[in-house]
């Protein structure tokens, strides 16, 4: 299944129970991960928990095709379901997620990153065709989108910032994610 830009923010707050693989993708590496983590806080609170988030490396991945499966189906010592995330996949990993989405096993949630995708990438059009797959894609922010995490910033810290100092902020920050919260 595939998200328009304008239906991101609700998934996030609600992930659809059918999508067991989301891929978030996009040139705003900093948005990639917040959204990565949004969405994992959604299953498991304390993404350091040892039983319950794992993550998984490209190396692992092509090391062991399978244990992707393995570590879905996988029970968490606590209980609780699981979140496997994956970072920095590509073009290369499609046929194990294909492989996946065409026979998931286990409950975990599973996130992962990329980068810029094609609309003819195989690994995104592999999450977007399947029935339990999601893909979310990332833009660059734009003015408005700035000036809204300036206020949520602002808002989380209990501080109050200039009309003036916003527009500033907004003119002179970038559209990448991560330097716009540093």
């Amino acid at each position: 299944m595939k998200l328009k830009a304008a239906q991101v923010e609700t998934f996030l707050r609600s992930p659809d129970a059918k999508a067991q693989l989301i891929l978030i993708y996009g040139e705003d590496e900093g948005l990639v991960r917040e959204r990565a983590v949004r969405l994992a806080k959604t299953v498991v609170e304390d993404l350091k928990d040892p039983f319950r988030v794992i993550e998984l490396d490209i190396p692992q991945l092509k090391e062991d095709a399978g244990r992707l499966r393995d570590e879905a189906a996988a029970i968490s010592f606590g209980g609780g379901r699981r979140v496997i995330r994956i970072r920095d996949i590509g073009e290369a990993q499609a046929p194990i997620i294909a492989d996946f989405l065409a026979d998931p096993a286990g409950d975990a949630l599973i996130v992962i990153e990329a980068g810029s995708l094609a609309s003819k990438s195989k690994l995104r059009q592999a999450v977007e065709k399947a029935g339990n797959g999601m893909a979310l894609p990332c833009y660059a922010d734009s003015g408005r989108d700035i000036e809204t995490l300036i206020q949520s910033i602002m808002e989380e810290h209990k501080l109050r910032i200039d009309r003036d100092a916003t527009r500033y902020l907004v003119a002179n920050l970038g559209s990448d994610r991560m330097i716009s919260r540093s």
